[in-house]
């Protein structure tokens, strides 16, 4: 490396990003248009399949889109202007002037993925180890890579957390949000008349679920080619964790199960369940060809830093979706690094400010999320 190892600028660095979504991404092109030298190693071996779920596009997505030439997020977003609650029997019992703005996963991770040269974006490329201290990484099959530092940016299930703080454990919250999305032109006229322009929620004695609208499969946004999101959080309801989490190749999937693996048993049980919403949500259940679903938890660890390796984005902190935070928290890490690394003379210095302010708001945001899903699924 070019820097003095002992107290390097924290200008023109040479860094290594583990992990090729969304917070890989964002922390990617932040660093790139701040000067620095990033090169993202993403363990899949071609494009990453699609999650296929609705995000709320907060508005430092939104920004971060604009201000880093991305794509004009009115592009790749939808827009509700009403929040509104049903009763059990489908009536409206009450709504309220509000503005959500919507993306899909599929739709701001190509968008993502298209402003980052392919030349720093390797595939296949998974990280076995990472050494902080040397800010470097062991790549499968390949030598010991070095860089200036080193960015874990892995997700939930990220190993180098797992490596760097092994007792940081993701702890179950006791409910799980299944999912799924439907093509607008698949949807019956009321279908699509009850949920257009609505943020909707049905909220039952023990759970709760919501819907609204994405862009399509391509980013398209004008009616008729969109598609209808929903989320469905609900308790085991004395069902066999073991069981829901076991997939269609039985394999017990540790954290969520991917559209078309749910088995026919679990997938025909929840449908089941819908009985017990609103008809309009009934029907969307129903109609629904890929159910899936994810377990609820919640994760911290005690430092985003470990001398020159960081953790970023969901690698760090999972909050319960309630807060609607995730993706923007990504964002918020990824933006910060780079404002970080661009206001102090060195890395330590910057990664010490950086460590400090994201570490106190993802636990704040980790706290914030318990208390809202414990209070909507009546588990205090």
């Amino acid at each position: 490396m070019s820097q003095d190892q002992s107290r390097p600028s924290a200008s023109g660095l040479d860094v290594l990003i583990s992990g090729g979504s969304m917070g890989g991404l964002f922390t990617g092109i932040a660093l790139a248009r701040s000067g620095h030298s990033p090169t993202i190693y993403e363990r899949s071996a071609g494009a990453l399949e699609s999650r296929g779920g609705g995000i709320v596009a907060q508005q430092n997505i939104r920004r971060f889109l604009a201000d880093h030439d991305v794509v004009d997020p009115d592009a790749i977003t939808t827009r509700s202007h009403e929040r509104r609650f049903l009763t059990e029997s489908g009536d409206v019992e009450r709504a309220a002037p509000e503005t959500m703005v919507f993306t899909s996963w599929d739709a701001l991770y190509r968008q993502l993925r298209d402003a980052f040269p392919d030349e720093r974006y390797r595939t296949g490329a998974k990280i076995t180890s990472v050494s902080p201290e040397a800010a470097t990484a062991t790549i499968a099959d390949e030598a010991e890579r070095a860089a200036d530092l080193v960015v874990a940016a892995e997700g939930g299930q990220s190993t180098t957390r797992a490596q760097l703080y092994p007792d940081a454990e993701p702890e179950f919250a006791s409910y799980l949000a299944w999912r799924g999305v439907v093509d607008e032109a698949a949807l019956s006229t009321a279908c699509v008349e009850a949920f257009d322009g609505t943020f909707t929620f049905y909220q039952g004695a023990d759970h709760l679920i919501l819907a609204y609208f994405i862009p399509g499969a391509d980013g398209e946004t004008e009616p008729g080619s969109r598609r209808l999101n929903w989320v469905w959080y609900d308790t085991l309801d004395g069902r066999d964790r073991e069981a829901i989490f076991t997939d269609t190749s039985g394999t017990e999937r540790r954290l969520s199960v991917a559209p078309g693996r749910l088995r026919d048993p679990v997938r025909r049980r929840q449908r089941e369940r819908a009985a017990t919403l609103p008809p309009v949500f009934e029907t969307l259940v129903g109609e629904t060809p890929d159910l899936f679903v994810q377990a609820i938890y919640d994760l911290t660890v005690p430092s985003m830093v470990a001398d020159r390796a960081c953790l970023l984005g969901d690698a760090a902190f999972v909050a319960r979706p309630h807060t609607a935070a995730g993706t923007a928290k990504s964002a918020g890490d990824a933006t910060a690094l780079a404002d970080a690394l661009a206001s102090h003379e060195s890395v330590d210095d910057a990664l010490a400010a950086w460590n400090q302010r994201r570490t106190e708001y993802g636990t704040a945001l980790v706290d914030r999320g318990k208390k809202m899903g414990d209070e909507r699924l009546n588990l205090r």
